[in-house]
C-alpha cells in the first residue's frame, strides 16, 4: 500500500503539514511567551515602584513610620501579590504585609496549570531562591535625598500569574490545536487531490509503456494535464512508440529484402551447380564465373551485415592520419569512370587541390563510394553526376549531386536509417541492403561530422558530407 504514489503523496502533504504547524507552534509558542514574560517582569518592576512611592509618601504624610500600616499600603490593591517589610534606619521592622495561604496556593496551581514548576516551598526564612521560587528585594527609602529606611518587596519570581493569565495560555494552545485539526484535514484533503491529479497521468503512461512492452505500439497518448515535464514524457512516450512501429515495419522489411537477396543467388548456385551435376552444362569458364560472381555477392551481404553490426556495437576503430582528400576523390573518379560511362552518365569533378584531413581514408574512402555508387544506381541514362570538394577556414565539403529520379518528401526524414530504402521494387532491381547511408553517416559522425541531403523529386539529389578541419 505504501509503495503506490498516491498513498506517498497523501503521507507527504499531511507529513509535511504537520510538521510545519508544530513548528510553527513551537516558535509561536517561543515568542508569544517571551514577550509576555518580558511584559509580566515590566509590570512588576513598575509595582515595586510604586509601593515604594507609597511608603515613602506615608511615611512624608505622618512624619514618621508610626502610622504606616493605617495609611496608603494598606488601601493599595498592588500589595496582594506581594510580602513586604519596612524596617528604618535602626532595624526596626515598621510595617509587614504577608500573602495569605490562598493566595500561595492559587499561586501554585497557576503555575502548574502554565506548565511551570515551583522550586521549593514558600515559608518566612525562603527570602532568596531559584528562577520560579519565592524572592525577595531589598530597596533603599529616600525623602530628599536623605534615608529613611529599608523596604524588601518579594513575591514570587519572576511574577506572579492570575487565572487571567492561564486562560490567556489555555486559549493560545486551544487555538493552535483546533488550527492543527483544521489544517491536517485540510492536507488530506489537498493530499488526496494532489495524488490523484499527478497519479492518473503517470498510470495512462504506465499503461501506455506496458501496451508497448505487449507489442501494441499503434497509441497516441493524450495528457489532460498540462503540466511540463508529464506533457514532456507523454509526448516522449509517443515518439518512442512511433518509432517502434517504424522499426518494426523496417524489421520485416529487412527479413523480405534480406531473403530475396539470399535466395536469388542461391537460386542461382543450385539450378547451376545442378545442370552441371545433371550434365546439362559442361563447367565452361563462362559457367563457373558466374557462379564465382553470385559467391562473392553473397560474400559482400553478408560482409556488410557484419560491418553494420560492429558499428552498433560501438566496435568501428579509426586509424587517424593525415589524408589528402583531393587525391582520394581523384582515385575514386577513376576506378568509377568506366561504370558511368557504359550507363551513359556524364562524371564531373570540381576538386579542390590539396585538401588535407586528419582522418581514416579507407572509410571516408567508402563513404565517398556509396554516395557515387548511389548516384550511379538513380541517375537517369543521359545525366550529369557532380562531385565537388572545397574548404574554408573551419570545414571541408564535399558534395555529390546527381540529375536523378530524387527521394519523395516522406522518406527524406528516414533515408539515414538502418534497412530503409524508399522504394523496395525499385531497390531491389538495382541491387543493396539499404545499410549504406546509414554506414556512411556513422563514419561522418565518428568524425565529428555531419551528413545531409536534399532532394527534388524526378529531378536531382544532393548528398553533403561537412567535415570540421579540428578533429576533438
Amino acid at each position: 500500500m505504501f509503495k503506490k504514489i498516491r498513498t506517498r503523496l497523501i503521507l507527504l502533504t499531511v507529513g509535511s503539514t504537520l510538521v510545519s504547524i508544530l513548528l510553527i507552534s513551537f516558535l509561536t509558542n517561543i515568542t508569544i511567551f517571551q514577550r509576555y514574560n518580558r511584559y509580566l517582569r515590566q509590570e512588576q518592576a513598575r509595582d515595586h515602584q510604586e509601593i515604594i512611592e507609597l511608603a515613602v509618601k506615608s511615611y512624608q504624610t505622618n512624619d514618621g513610620w508610626h502610622l504606616i500600616d493605617a495609611n496608603y499600603l494598606d488601601f493599595s490593591p498592588i500589595i496582594h501579590n506581594y510580602d513586604i517589610e519596612i524596617r528604618d534606619m535602626t532595624g526596626k521592622l515598621v510595617y509587614s504585609h504577608k500573602l495569605d495561604a490562598s493566595m500561595i496556593a492559587l499561586h501554585n496551581e497557576m503555575m502548574k496549570q502554565m506548565g511551570h514548576s515551583m522550586v521549593g516551598r514558600y515559608t518566612s526564612e525562603n527570602i532568596i531562591g531559584e528562577e520560579g521560587s519565592y524572592i525577595s528585594k531589598g530597596y533603599d527609602l529616600n525623602l530628599e535625598g536623605v534615608s529613611i529606611g529599608i523596604i524588601d518587596i518579594a513575591s514570587f519570581s519572576p511574577y506572579s500569574i492570575t487565572q487571567g493569565d492561564v486562560e490567556f495560555t489555555k486559549g493560545i494552545n486551544k487555538s493552535i490545536g483546533f488550527a492543527t485539526v483544521i489544517s491536517v484535514f485540510a492536507a488530506l484533503l489537498i493530499g488526496i487531490y494532489s495524488s490523484k491529479v499527478f497519479s492518473s497521468p503517470i498510470i495512462k503512461i504506465t499503461k501506455a509503456a506496458n501496451d508497448m512492452r505487449s507489442g501494441i505500439l499503434d497509441i497516441q497518448l493524450s495528457l489532460s494535464d498540462n503540466t511540463v515535464e508529464l506533457q514532456e514524457l507523454a509526448d516522449s512516450i509517443n515518439h518512442l512508440a512511433k518509432s517502434l512501429d517504424h522499426q518494426q515495419i523496417l524489421r520485416s522489411r529487412l527479413t523480405a529484402d534480406i531473403s530475396h537477396e539470399l535466395r536469388t543467388p542461391l537460386t542461382i548456385l543450385q539450378s547451376h551447380i545442378e545442370a552441371i551435376n545433371d550434365g546439362i552444362w559442361e563447367p565452361t569458364p563462362d559457367k563457373l564465373n558466374i557462379l564465382s560472381k553470385e559467391v562473392n555477392r553473397l560474400i559482400k551481404l553478408v560482409g556488410e551485415l557484419k560491418y553494420l553490426t560492429d558499428i552498433e556495437n560501438h566496435n568501428l576503430r579509426l586509424e587517424m592520419k593525415e589524408i589528402n582528400l583531393s587525391i582520394i576523390l581523384k582515385e575514386i573518379i577513376d576506378s568509377l569512370s568506366l561504370e558511368f560511362r557504359l550507363k551513359g552518365l556524364s562524371l564531373q569533378s570540381d576538386i579542390e587541390d590539396n585538401v588535407l584531413f586528419i582522418g581514416d581514408g579507407d572509410k571516408l574512402k567508402q563513404v565517398l563510394i556509396n554516395l557515387l555508387a548511389n548516384a550511379l544506381k538513380y541517375a537517369n541514362t543521359g545525366g550529369i553526376v557532380k562531385l565537388k570538394i572545397n574548404s574554408d577556414k573551419e570545414n571541408i565539403i564535399i558534395s555529390v549531386k546527381d540529375t536523378g529520379i530524387g527521394i519523395d518528401p516522406e522518406d527524406l526524414p528516414y533515408i539515414f536509417e538502418r534497412f530503409y530504402r524508399s522504394d523496395v521494387s525499385r531497390n531491389r532491381k538495382t541491387g543493396g541492403t539499404g545499410i549504406g547511408l546509414t554506414i556512411s553517416k556513422t563514419i561522418v559522425e565518428a568524425h565529428n561530422g555531419c551528413i545531409t541531403v536534399e532532394s527534388k523529386t524526378g529531378e536531382e539529389t544532393e548528398f553533403k558530407v561537412i567535415l570540421p578541419l579540428t578533429i576533438s
